[in-house]
């Protein structure tokens, strides 16, 4: 976890690895009047990054696994879909995406992402993974966590509809894309906790892969 400290109007974040490419991202954003991200303020005298705070409320999901999800609202989940568009269109073609197609946050989802009512008005938590990258592998993370896709997000036909309401806002026509990618995402970190001796998270991404496998089929018709 990232030991983050609010002063006055300001967040104060120690610096990471890629922290000159997040701050020349986030003078980008500036530059272009994408206002759906904090503004970087320079550093301070204790070598933090100053960030601008966003007022607002972040969703950041059940405290004990197992215990009941907030569900986003249909307009909550199509506001955050256009804002993603807005950042990823803001990085597309530029230095900064390099030869990729845009620029990934790549953790994007309602805990990431500053509501006010229905709108969603910023993207936060800029850290140390921010990289060029593909839209899907992006976008991807962002639908399962926005319209809670798996064992947690209630029946599968309102999980569809959330699916439905977010691509639709960003603009994404291949729906089933997008789940294939979060399916491959799941087996993907199951690997990766396998490897790395990680059984508590193996353990749920092998239940997560097991539910996309039981019910994926059913998502997908519904799209």
């Amino acid at each position: 976890m990232t030991s983050v400290v609010r002063i006055g109007d300001t967040v104060r974040r120690p610096l990471r690895r890629n922290s000159e490419f997040v701050h020349a991202l986030l003078r980008h954003f500036e530059a272009v009047g994408f206002d759906g991200a904090p503004r970087f303020l320079g550093i301070d005298g204790e070598g933090r990054e100053i960030l601008t705070y966003v007022e607002g409320e972040v969703f950041v999901g059940p405290d004990e696994v197992g215990d009941p999800v907030e569900i986003l609202t249909d307009e909550q989940c199509a506001s955050a879909g256009r804002l993603i568009r807005r950042f990823h269109d803001a990085t597309a073609g530029t230095p900064l995406a390099g030869e990729a197609e845009v620029v990934c946050h790549p953790d994007l989802g309602q805990h990431n992402i500053v509501f006010r009512g229905d709108e969603a008005v910023a993207i936060i938590d800029w850290d140390e993974d921010v990289a060029p990258g593909a839209r899907i592998f992006d976008f991807a993370h962002a639908v399962w966590c926005l319209a809670e896709v798996g064992e947690q997000g209630g029946p599968v036909e309102e999980q569809a509809h959330r699916v439905r309401i977010v691509c639709d806002a960003y603009g994404w026509e291949d729906r089933a894309a997008v789940v294939d990618e979060i399916e491959a995402r799941f087996r993907r970190a199951l690997v990766s906790h396998e490897q790395h001796g990680r059984r508590e998270g193996a353990c749920i991404f092998r239940e997560m892969v097991a539910w996309m496998v039981a019910h994926g089929p059913a998502l997908r018709a519904e799209l």
